[in-house]
């Protein structure tokens, strides 16, 4: 059997050389993109802890990676540049590729490394494919569902800054994905599996996504969506523990714009599986999340103002009852989005904008952060500049703090926005200061250009 395969493949091999290269043809090229320089300010990410050696672990008990060696690691001073290229051809009319390239960069130093192009999405459309309601998305792709409280981005669980771009701040999102999509209006079903982590050196350690997404439209307000997330994720590689979680997430997402202006939602996700933990010892998991959302905006008002509310319940902390964060896309408020691990908390948020003059936007946000459960400590959510995570130590209380969050955005022409944010997260009860200032600040000027 093995010799008759190579041999058909040797055949095809020829056949290939002997024909030569066949293009598909092209019918329309859209060449799209954006870049976006950012000056970045950022004191006391650390909270006031002192240098740690101890690398922790995540909600899904992978390892959290490296975190500061060095005092300077909780400071951010820096320039950077993402730059995004995208490409998309229409083939035939149910045929289209879509290519993107994108390089992040800090500007302290530069490398043939940091100004590397890499891919960020590759994928291939194919509509109507065997019927009509049947369109197959395939390769490099972004995944993003309801509000983005499970799937979003696959950032969540990255090893590393992005040359030295912190990964709160990182553009990259997307996963290697097989993505079936029936579309029955008012019914759409999603159908996907996604390589969301692959292990070069110990092939057996990749995490592997299948999920069903269900979306309805009851009404023109309201729309119902019902979904199922399977993550399969190993470490079987020394140093850190030999641990196996199979963890899966059901929920329903509903969302509800009653009157103009006003939209509402109201989510619940509930987790099970296993977990094997280093002493092979299987675990039930058992957690849960809640979250609920809503915004208004005057819309018939001159200025446009509008104002918002949430919250959000992720269950915790140890590890079989502690919520997974999956793969989020919510910054809640930025500073505490690269700070707190997305599990055993409890958050109200606040927000509001207005638009004093047709092209600026003024924003606030405040967030109220208390842990589900109370812990001796934590490790950041997101990597620094440095690649480095922080090891957070807590005082046995649940006030974690609060954060206020203050922008104004000028869109300077269509094509080009400016805008500057600033943050202040007022660590809690709940985080030891070592002696040292537990109170976390940021501000981050920005100009994206896209065309």
């Amino acid at each position: 059997m093995g010799k008759r395969l190579i041999a058909i493949l040797a055949l095809a091999l020829i056949v290939g050389f002997a024909f030569g290269p066949a293009y598909a043809e092209v019918q329309n090229v859209k060449v799209s993109g954006d870049i976006n320089i950012l000056a970045v300010l950022r004191n006391n990410f650390d909270l006031g802890n002192p240098p740690s050696a101890v690398v922790g672990y995540d909600g899904g008990g992978s390892p959290s990676g490296p975190v500061n060696s060095t005092k300077e690691n909780d400071k951010g001073r820096f320039f950077a540049t993402q730059t995004r290229v995208r490409i998309d051809a229409d083939l035939t009319d149910n045929v289209m590729a879509t290519v993107r390239l994108i390089n992040e960069r800090n500007w302290t130093s530069e490398t043939n490394s940091n100004t590397d192009i890499d891919l960020d999405l590759a994928y291939v459309t194919l509509k109507e494919f065997l019927y009509s309601p049947l369109t197959l998305t395939l390769g490099r792709q972004e995944l993003k569902f309801g509000n983005q409280l499970i799937i979003g981005s696959n950032n969540t669980y990255t090893f590393g800054a992005v040359n030295g771009v912190p990964a709160d701040l990182s553009e990259r999102t997307s996963f290697d994905a097989l993505r079936a999509t029936l579309n029955y209006n008012p019914l759409v079903i999603d159908l996907v599996y996604a390589k969301a982590s692959n292990n070069d050196v110990n092939s057996s350690d990749d995490v592997d996504l299948f999920g069903v997404n269900a979306s309805f439209d009851i009404t023109k307000m309201l729309n119902v969506q019902g979904y199922i997330w399977d993550r399969k994720a190993k470490n079987l590689a020394a140093p850190a523990p030999d641990t196996k979680d199979d963890i899966y997430t059901l929920g329903t997402l509903v969302t509800l714009a009653p009157i103009e202006g006003l939209k509402t939602s109201l989510e619940a996700a509930y987790q099970f599986g296993h977990t094997r933990n280093n002493v092979n010892v299987s675990e039930k998991r058992n957690a849960w999340a809640l979250q609920a959302l809503a915004d208004y905006t005057f819309t018939k008002c001159k200025m446009a103002p509008s104002i918002g509310a949430g919250f959000t319940f992720l269950s915790g902390q140890d590890k079989n009852n502690g919520w997974n964060q999956m793969y989020y896309n919510e910054a809640l408020n930025p500073i505490a989005y690269a700070i707190l691990p997305f599990t055993n908390l409890q958050v109200i948020n606040l927000r509001a904008s207005i638009k004093p003059m047709e092209d600026v936007t003024v924003s606030a946000k405040y967030g109220n952060y208390r842990f589900a459960k109370t812990i001796d400590n934590f490790t950041s959510a997101k990597f620094d500049s440095n690649g480095n995570r922080y090891v957070i130590a807590c005082s046995g209380k649940k006030d974690a703090g609060n954060e206020i969050d203050l922008g104004v955005t000028y869109d300077y022409t269509e094509d080009v926005q400016i805008a500057l944010n600033t943050g202040w997260f007022l660590a809690g009860g709940a985080i030891n200061d070592n002696g040292g200032t537990r109170d976390a600040t940021q501000l981050i000027g920005s100009m994206r250009v896209t065309f």
